[in-house]
């Protein structure tokens, strides 16, 4: 009596399956790659696309098309560059081809979009086959576009900050430097005494806003170093250097979500500003402590102060731009400040 024996399966395990061929493993690629997959057939002018097409441009129903109907939606003002560079790598015979262009959507927009080709030739150098990909870039566009016009918008602000404080602060010493050689001429020291110290006075406050100005055209490393950090290289590049006597206190026993790291930020380089610029302090305290249910933040000045009532509820000084600030991220600004009595803000932001 014999028996049949079943392969076991640890033996069909083992059997080799066949590799995919070239062809297969496009096909594979092809339905599971997110990009606008194509491949251009050279000789019959048609060219297959994977679900890209639609999925990334909108084109339901549409895997043939002629080559043409591809060059017809490059945007006008890339397309003769387009196809030359295309029709220039076939005739260099060129393994690899990529280009940057806009591309039309069926909803009439255009997409950013990085298109890497690789062709097959015959053995005699025809151009048979092109196979690519197209990646939408457009974010990655719009983000640089928009980083770039918040650059040139903050170069303009700078450029007003120049003109508005240092530019007229300059002027103002060249004003009281002829009134001091006047009176240093007249005899009159009395008065030639007075003009120097308001001399004095102005040039020191002018170097401040310049050195404010000089920090805020480098770029901000908050992402990388912390808020700490960065409110620390503040401080020393700046208020330090000006002789303003700065002590700053941080306790932070949580990680503090971007937005607020971002916004708090801000609301402290607004007040410092207000420190720097208007309330000519000799000596600051900044305070800063968070836990898991939030942050506070609390800044001291000796300046001058200000009468808060007459700011009205919009405020001055930055107040309006801190208060809008501290509202978006849900949070509290209280200000307390008179005259000759200095300055205190105080901003607590609670975590969702």
């Amino acid at each position: 009596m014999s028996v049949k024996m079943q392969p076991s399966t640890i033996e069909s395990e083992l059997t080799p399956r066949p590799f995919l061929s070239d062809e297969e493993k496009l096909q594979l690629i092809a339905k599971v790659s997110a990009d606008a997959i194509y491949d251009w057939d050279i000789v019959v002018g048609e060219t297959r696309w994977n679900h890209g097409l639609q999925t990334l441009f909108g084109y339901a129903d549409k895997d043939v098309m002629t080559h043409t109907w591809w060059e017809d939606h490059v945007h006008p003002d890339d397309r003769a560059g387009a196809i030359a560079s295309v029709a220039e790598a076939i005739q260099n015979q060129a393994k690899y081809w990529s280009m940057e262009y806009r591309y039309l959507r069926a909803d009439g927009s255009y997409a950013h979009v990085i298109d890497r080709g690789y062709f097959i030739y015959d053995k005699n150098g025809k151009a048979l086959r092109m196979i690519g990909a197209m990646v939408d870039v457009t974010a990655r566009v719009n983000l640089a576009e928009s980083q770039m016009q918040a650059a040139i918008e903050e170069r303009q602000r700078l450029a007003r900050d120049l003109h508005d404080t240092v530019a007229q602060t300059l002027y103002s010493l060249t004003l009281l430097s002829e009134a001091v050689r006047r009176l240093a001429n007249s005899g009159d020291l009395d008065q030639v005494q007075a003009y120097a110290g308001r001399l004095g006075e102005t040039a020191q406050q002018s170097l401040r806003e310049m050195r404010l100005l000089v920090y805020e055209m480098r770029s901000q490393a908050l992402e990388q170093d912390g808020l700490v950090k960065t409110l620390q290289n503040r401080l020393d590049a700046v208020e330090k250097r000006s002789g303003i006597q700065v002590d700053f206190q941080a306790d932070v026993k949580s990680k503090m979500p971007v937005l607020v790291k971002e916004g708090l930020f801000y609301i402290a380089s607004e007040g410092l500003n207000n420190s720097l610029k208007h309330a000519m302090a000799s000596s600051l305290t900044i305070n800063l402590k968070s836990d898991e249910a939030g942050v506070e933040l609390e800044i001291r000045d000796n300046g001058r102060g200000f009468d808060v009532k007459t700011l009205g509820n919009e405020g001055g000084f930055g107040l309006s731009n801190m208060r809008e600030r501290t509202e978006k991220l849900g949070g509290m600004i209280q200000v307390e400040s008179s005259d000759g009595a200095g300055t205190k803000i105080s901003v607590k932001i609670p975590f969702e």
